[in-house]
C-alpha cells in the first residue's frame, strides 16, 4: 500500500519531489522517486508485502518499464508462479513486481488480470507512453490533470496543487452536484481542469496525442442463471462459501491484520470466517461514543461486537469518541478529502485507534450496496408496486412492505422513472438550490441539471427488478465516490489500508445477479446475506436494527456544535466566495434550529462547503 504521483511527458522530479510530503500519511515508511527525460513517478510506501525489499517504483530486468501502485493484488502469487514459468524474472517478493512482468506478457490489458484494490502508474521507455489504471469497483483513488501536454498524476489532489502553472479556480459545476449527493462525482472534482479516473477505468498517454481513457469493468447485475428457480438453502452455501474464500485471500500480508467489528451482521460475519481461517487470534476494533450520545441501538452494537469477539476470541479493542473534539477534528478530516464531503466521517477515529496497533484492517464494506439496506433500497419495490397499482388497480401490487405506516411519504416520492424519485432523495434538488444561490451562481447554475446527471447512473443497467436497478445505479457512482471515498480517506489519513471481502469481484458477481425478491423479503433487507449468516452467528445478531459506526452528527449539530455552525455559516464567512444567498442561509439555519430536522443533512452540506473553502481556497 503506498501513495503515489508523478508525470508523463516530462521528468518533472522538483514537483514530483514537493508532491510526495503531502502524501506521507499513505506510506510513511519510505519515499522514493524515479525519473527520466519522460517521465517520473514517486511514491511513498506503506510495507505490508515484502517489508524489506518491495520498495517502489519498481522495473523489469532492463530499466525499460516502470510500476508503482497505491494498493495490493490479491491473487499476486498464483500469477508470479505463472510468470516465472514464462521465463520472467523477479527481484523482489512484492506484488508490485508482477504488474511489470504482466505488462510484458500481456500488454495494455495487464491490470485485468489483478485480482485485488489498485491505483497503478506504469511507464513504458521503448515506447515512451504511460499507463494509469484503477481498480473494479474504485477502492483506490487517483487523480490526474494535463498541462502544456503534459500529464500529472497523484494519489490525492492536493498533490497536484503544487504543479507550477496550474491556478486554483472552483469548480462550480461539481460544487452544484455536491450539494446534492454529498460529495463530488467523478470524473468530476471541486477544481477546475482536475479530473479522477473512473472505477475500473485505463488512462493511456502518448506525447503529442489526447489523453484517451477506457472502461475495462462494471458490475453486471443481469439476473443469474436460474434465478427464479434458485434454492434459498443452496444460495446462502454459495455466499458463504464465495465469501469464505474472498476473505481468505484477503488475509494475505507480512504485517499483522486487524477487524472493523461494529456488532452488525457485515463485520461480524467477517471477523467469524477470518476468525475460521486464521491460525491465531486476530484482532478487533469497535467505535464506542460518550455515555451522552449511547442510544439503545448503540448499546446493542457495543454489546454484540463483544459478544462476537468472545465467541471468536479475538483481541478486542474499542475507541471512545464524543462531539467534544469535533470542532477540532472536522478541518483535518476534510483536507483528506481536499474537496467538501458531508458523507458519513466516523471511520476517521475508529481507523485512528486501529492504525495504532496494525497496518491493515478488513471491514464490512459493500454488504448494504450489494444486498439492500438504505432507504432508497427499501422503497424501490414499494415505489414500483404503487405505480403499477396506481396504473391498473391490479390487487397484486397492492403490497407495500416497509411503508404501509407512511403511505404519505411514499406517494410524495413515488414516479414511473427510478431516477425521478431517487432524485426526490438527494440533499438538495435543483429548485432548493436556486434559492440558495446568490444571483451570478443561480445564473451559472441553470445549465446543470442534476437530474439528468443522475439518469446516467441507471442508463443501460442490466438490473430487472425494482430493488437491483437502484443498487445497480448507485453501485455505479454513488458508492464509489461516497461510501469507499470515505473509507479510503479517513483510514488512508492514520496509514492504515481498509480491504473488504464484500467487493471481491466473484462476490460481487454472485451478490449482484440474486434477484431483488431474496434480497429484501417480506420487509427484511439484506434477507438472504442474514440467512447466509446464522451458519456463524446468532438470530439475535443477525435479525436486528442496526446502527454501526455512524456517529450522531445531527444531535450534535443541534446541540453542542450550534455556535460553530453559526460561526462558519455567518453572513461574513459566506461573503468570502458570494455563492450563497446570506439571507437564505440564516434562514435555513434559523428553522433548523427551531426544530426542523429535516434540514440536517443540509446544514451539513453546507458546513462541509465553508470549511472547505476556508482550507483550499480561503
Amino acid at each position: 500500500m503506498c501513495g503515489i504521483c508523478g508525470t508523463f511527458g516530462t521528468g518533472d522530479i522538483d514537483t514530483v519531489k514537493k508532491m510526495l510530503p503531502l502524501i506521507h500519511h499513505r506510506g510513511p515508511d519510505d519515499e522514493h522517486v524515479v525519473s527520466g527525460e519522460r517521465f517520473c513517478i514517486g511514491a511513498r510506501r506503506l510495507s505490508i508485502i515484502d517489508v524489506a525489499g518491495g520498495r517502489q517504483p519498481l522495473c523489469n530486468e532492463d530499466g525499460s518499464i516502470w510500476v508503482a501502485q497505491n494498493g495490493e493484488i490479491y491473487n499476486f502469487p498464483s500469477l508470479r508462479e505463472t510468470l516465472l514459468e514464462e521465463g520472467h524474472n523477479f527481484s523482489t517478493r512484492c506484488d508490485t513486481e508482477v504488474l511489470v512482468h504482466l505488462y510484458e506478457s500481456l500488454g495494455d490489458a495487464f491490470y485485468e488480470e489483478a485480482d485485488g484494490l489498485f491505483a497503478i502508474s506504469l511507464w513504458d521507455e521503448g515506447k515512451k507512453r504511460g499507463i494509469l489504471a484503477r481498480d473494479r469497483t474504485g477502492k483506490k483513488p487517483l487523480y490526474y490533470t494535463t498541462l502544456n501536454g503534459n500529464l500529472y498524476f497523484a494519489s490525492e489532489i492536493k498533490c497536484l496543487l503544487k504543479i507550477p502553472g496550474y491556478e486554483k479556480e472552483l469548480n462550480r459545476e461539481a460544487l452544484h452536484y455536491f450539494l446534492s449527493y454529498k460529495h463530488v462525482p467523478h470524473p468530476l472534482t471541486i477544481f477546475k481542469g482536475i479530473s479522477m479516473l473512473p472505477p475500473g477505468s485505463a488512462l493511456f498517454y502518448e506525447p503529442g496525442e489526447p489523453v484517451r481513457i477506457t472502461r475495462y469493468w462494471q458490475a453486471d447485475f443481469s439476473p443469474m442463471e436460474d434465478s427464479e428457480k434458485i434454492d434459498e438453502e443452496e444460495l446462502a452455501d454459495m455466499i458463504i462459501d464465495t465469501l469464505r474464500e474472498a476473505v481468505r485471500r484477503r488475509l494475505i500480508s507480512d504485517v499483522p491484520i486487524g477487524f472493523f467489528l461494529s456488532g452488525g451482521l457485515d463485520s461480524s460475519l467477517s471477523t467469524a470466517l477470518a476468525a475460521e481461517s486464521s491460525s491465531g487470534p486476530i484482532k478487533t476494533f469497535t467505535l464506542v461514543y460518550g455515555e451522552e450520545d449511547l442510544s439503545e441501538g448503540k448499546r446493542l452494537d457495543l454489546e454484540y461486537a463483544r459478544q462476537v469477539s468472545d465467541t471468536y476470541g479475538t483481541e478486542h479493542h474499542e475507541e471512545v469518541i464524543s462531539s467534544i473534539n469535533f470542532k477540532e477534528e472536522y478541518p483535518r478530516i476534510i483536507s483528506h478529502f481536499d474537496e467538501p464531503f458531508s458523507g458519513v466521517i466516523s471511520t476517521y477515529f475508529l481507523a485512528r485507534l486501529i492504525g495504532s496497533h496494525v497496518k491493515v484492517a478488513l471491514s464490512g464494506d459493500g454488504a448494504d450496496e450489494l444486498f439492500g439496506s438504505y432507504l432508497s433500497h427499501r422503497i424501490a419495490q414499494p415505489i414500483e408496486n404503487y405505480v403499477n397499482f396506481e396504473k391498473t388497480n391490479d390487487p397484486q401490487y397492492d403490497d407495500y412492505p416497509l411503508f404501509e405506516n407512511n403511505m404519505d411519504f411514499l406517494k410524495r416520492v413515488a414516479e414511473p422513472e427510478n431516477w425521478k424519485w431517487r432524485y426526490k432523495l438527494l440533499v438538495f434538488t435543483d429548485e432548493e438550490k436556486q434559492e440558495l444561490y446568490s444571483t451570478p451562481m443561480a445564473e451559472i447554475a441553470s445549465y446543470f441539471d442534476t437530474q439528468s446527471h443522475l439518469w446516467e447512473y441507471f442508463r443501460g443497467a442490466g438490473a430487472r427488478d425494482a430493488t437491483n436497478r437502484i443498487l445497480e445505479a448507485e453501485f455505479r457512482g454513488i458508492f464509489p465516490d461516497q461510501v469507499l471515498a470515505f473509507v479510503d480517506r479517513l483510514s488512508m489519513a492514520h496509514s492504515l489500508e481498509v480491504r473488504t471481502a464484500f467487493l471481491d469481484p466473484k462476490f460481487v458477481r454472485l451478490a449482484a445477479g440474486i434477484p431483488g425478491r431474496l434480497k429484501i423479503k417480506d420487509g427484511e433487507v439484506k434477507y438472504i446475506l442474514k440467512k447466509a449468516a446464522l451458519k456463524y452467528l446468532p438470530r439475535e445478531i443477525v435479525f436486528r436494527k442496526k446502527e454501526g459506526f455512524v456517529m450522531p452528527i445531527n444531535d450534535w449539530l443541534l446541540n453542542g456544535l450550534k455556535e460553530y455552525v453559526s460561526e462558519v455559516l455567518s453572513p461574513g464567512e459566506l461573503d468570502k466566495h458570494g455563492l450563497f444567498n446570506p439571507r437564505h442561509v440564516q434562514g435555513l439555519l434559523g428553522r433548523f434550529y427551531e426544530g426542523d430536522q429535516s434540514l440536517a443533512n443540509k446544514v451539513f452540506s453546507l458546513l462541509a462547503f465553508q470549511v472547505w473553502y476556508d482550507i483550499y481556497m480561503g
